[in-house]
């Protein structure tokens, strides 16, 4: 007479088949993600360096309001030789601009849409994902060639005193 044995008393068990579903690679996971926690801490993330370099931008600008005409610490020398380490006008308003520009539009959007909304309207609608898992992952990857356009405009021409826009944001 013939029994029949289950799989788990052959010490198989349900878990040990694999299902079509394998171990995702480091890139897949988390640079080329679709989840959208990942992106959403992908955005976190990048805005925080912005929120940096932003900062360290407002720090140029409150240095010129406090201490007007004084030599800037550390960078003075090399970047205003010809004026004796001082911002000039041109220089502060170029700073205060491109502080501005930073901010709104590398640090305040992508965190609030991309890195919160990411992150939590999913979760709390009660949603696995977003609906458009792919194109939400290039709504991340299309922000770095936005970077690289802002990376470029403090350049302008090849001089960084006299290339990025300074109009400032009252004329």
């Amino acid at each position: 007479m013939s029994t029949i044995t289950p799989a788990a008393d052959l010490g198989h068990s349900h878990d040990d088949h694999a299902h079509g579903h394998h171990e995702l690679g480091f890139f897949k996971k988390y640079v080329f993600s679709t989840d959208h926690k990942i992106i959403g801490i992908q955005f976190l993330f990048t805005t925080m360096a912005f929120l940096l370099l932003g900062g360290a931008l407002a720090l140029g600008v409150r240095f010129q309001l406090a201490w007007p005409w004084r030599t800037l610490p550390v960078l003075g020398e090399m970047l205003f030789g010809l004026e004796g380490g001082q911002m000039s006008p041109e220089f502060y308003s170029m700073l205060f601009t491109m502080h501005a520009s930073v901010m709104i539009f590398l640090v305040i959007i992508p965190i609030l849409a991309g890195a919160f909304g990411n992150f939590l309207i999913p979760l709390m609608i009660g949603a696995d994902d977003m609906a458009f898992p792919v194109l939400n992952m290039l709504s991340y990857w299309f922000m770095w060639p936005a970077i690289a356009c802002f990376g470029a405009s403090f350049l302008g021409g090849g001089d960084f005193l006299n290339g990025a826009p300074a109009q400032g944001w009252t004329i």
